[in-house]
């Protein structure tokens, strides 16, 4: 009798552990897990060599009401055909973590450089399922989401400022949240600033970059390698503009910006005409692509960007390379300020956010692909990308430096069907030109040698020497013309090189 009761809790028990789990067994996430990646590639690139099953935990329930869960896993993967993660003209490395539902530091064995067939990739990954009809059914995880990069803040030494700060945060009766946001803002933008003056390279290299928890930080926290807090960290910035000022001030060291955005600013054009060229900001290397998106929402049936007349543009925030570059796209294809109506939003966020509610009718960014917050904004509202002309493409190709033609590659976005034609501007590396040539030397060297390592970010694998100088129309650091002529790298004329 004791038996039978013993084996009755066991069934009971076995019962209401079957009734709790969440998702499929470990055989149908495997099957879901490639099935995806096929989906992705278009064909069996990646196999799913072995799949542990590490576990479940629920989400919130969909619109509908029903339930969802995300299944977490571990598996080791391996290529049956070649693949390239540093082919700008391919499928971001990127997009293969998204489709494992890992982030930028959860797949393993991915480096720089051609992966020939049978190389192997471990991924920390998860699958979102949704109940249905008493079957639970995959679903795309959304992109991971950007952590925004942390503020660092050291001593400042001048003790009367730190007593009016003081006073002012912490002493000053009846602060609204306004108020609070306000000494937030400009006590954050104040250590970031102080942290690049200060860089030296003795606690590693800092670069600005641009929002916290914007492309540019994603990327350079990519190169970092796992569980290393040295050598590179990013400081936030208002971006390219700002960043290319900061160089030629000596406010900063090292900082990314675009490719384009740098050629106007050695010549004094666009954003830089009140400023004159800025003659101390040099090129150290082109880092990924970043193709002009120009996004409609699906339902309004734009296939032109010539239909975009009197429409509402988001064409990115004031003083950013976006807007720059945007603006000679639209000007490229027939439309001169004034035949469409600009809509500001403070960052690319809220203009998709806009986008999708109708309050504006198409938004231009200059971006890395794929751009998660698109992804992310199209799941819900569907939109699609406009092919920018061929004519037009060498209209602006011949009136704005630093610009390189690019195809968004098919499946890059849900429902994108075949190629988007379009230009890109390149996220180039620059430097002062007093930082001494070993310094510069020194970043090259962690970028395209030890940067080839595999412990490195999903991101920082489409780093490529070869193609390290795409885009590149300014001046080369003279440690960055020595470092790339050893390497046999071939060097860009640069139109602006008669100005020193």
């Amino acid at each position: 009798m004791r038996s039978f009761w013993r084996h009755l809790l066991l069934l009971t028990a076995t019962l209401a552990l079957a009734g709790c789990a969440r998702g499929p067994d470990e055989a149908g996430l495997r099957g879901d897990v490639q099935a995806q990646l096929d989906t992705l590639f278009g064909s069996r690139i990646v196999e799913v060599k072995s799949l542990r099953r590490q576990g479940s935990a629920p989400l919130a329930r969909a619109k509908d009401g029903g339930s969802q869960a995300i299944v977490y896993y571990n598996a080791v993967l391996a290529f049956t055909a070649p693949y390239d993660p540093s082919d700008w003209n391919g499928l971001s490395p990127e997009l293969v973590a998204d489709a494992l539902g890992a982030t930028d530091q959860g797949v393993m064995g991915l480096g720089a450089g051609r992966m020939a067939a049978g190389a192997t990739l471990r991924a920390y990954g998860s699958m979102v399922y949704r109940r249905a009809d008493d079957t639970w059914q995959a679903s795309l995880l959304p992109p991971a989401a950007a952590q925004p990069a942390a503020s660092v803040s050291g001593p400042v030494k001048p003790t009367d400022l730190i007593e009016r700060l003081a006073g002012i945060v912490n002493t000053t009766p009846g602060l609204h949240d306004a108020d609070d946001a306000i000494i937030t803002e400009e006590l954050d933008q104040a250590l970031q600033n102080i942290k690049l003056r200060l860089n030296r390279g003795e606690q590693g290299l800092i670069v600005a970059t641009g929002p916290a928890g914007g492309e540019y930080a994603r990327f350079i926290e990519s190169l970092r390698p796992r569980g290393a807090p040295w050598p590179i960290s990013p400081a936030s910035t208002r971006g390219s503009v700002a960043n290319a000022l900061m160089i030629d001030s000596g406010e900063a060291r090292f900082a990314l910006v675009q490719s384009d955005v740098a050629a106007a600013a050695v010549t004094g054009q666009a954003a830089f005409a009140t400023y004159g060229p800025l003659r101390h900001l040099r090129a150290v290397a082109a880092l990924f692509p970043e193709p002009v998106h120009v996004v409609v929402r699906e339902a309004d049936a734009m296939r032109s960007i010539g239909e975009l007349r009197d429409k509402r543009i988001a064409v990115g925030s004031r003083g950013s390379g976006t807007r720059q570059t945007a603006m000679q796209v639209l000007r490229a294809h027939g439309l001169e300020h004034g035949d469409y109506l600009i809509a500001d939003a403070s960052n690319p966020e809220e203009a998709l956010q806009l986008l999708a509610s109708g309050d504006v009718d198409a938004v231009v960014e200059v971006v890395s692909a794929p751009w998660r917050q698109l992804a992310k904004a199209a799941a819900q509202v569907p939109m699609t990308l406009l092919p920018l002309d061929a004519d037009a493409m060498t209209r602006v190709a011949e009136s704005v430096p630093g610009l390189v033609p690019l195809a968004i590659p098919d499946r890059t976005y849900d429902r994108q069907q075949g190629a988007v034609n379009t230009l890109a501007a390149t996220a180039l590396l620059v430097a002062a030109d007093s930082v001494p040539d070993a310094s510069v030397q020194q970043v090259l060297d962690f970028l395209f040698e030890s940067g080839l390592a595999a412990d490195r970010g999903v991101s920082a694998s489409r780093l490529s020497r070869e193609r390290a100088l795409a885009g590149v129309t300014i001046p080369l650091h003279d440690g960055a013309a020595d470092y790339f002529a050893a390497a046999r790298v071939p060097a860009v004329e640069s139109p602006a090189a008669a100005m020193q």
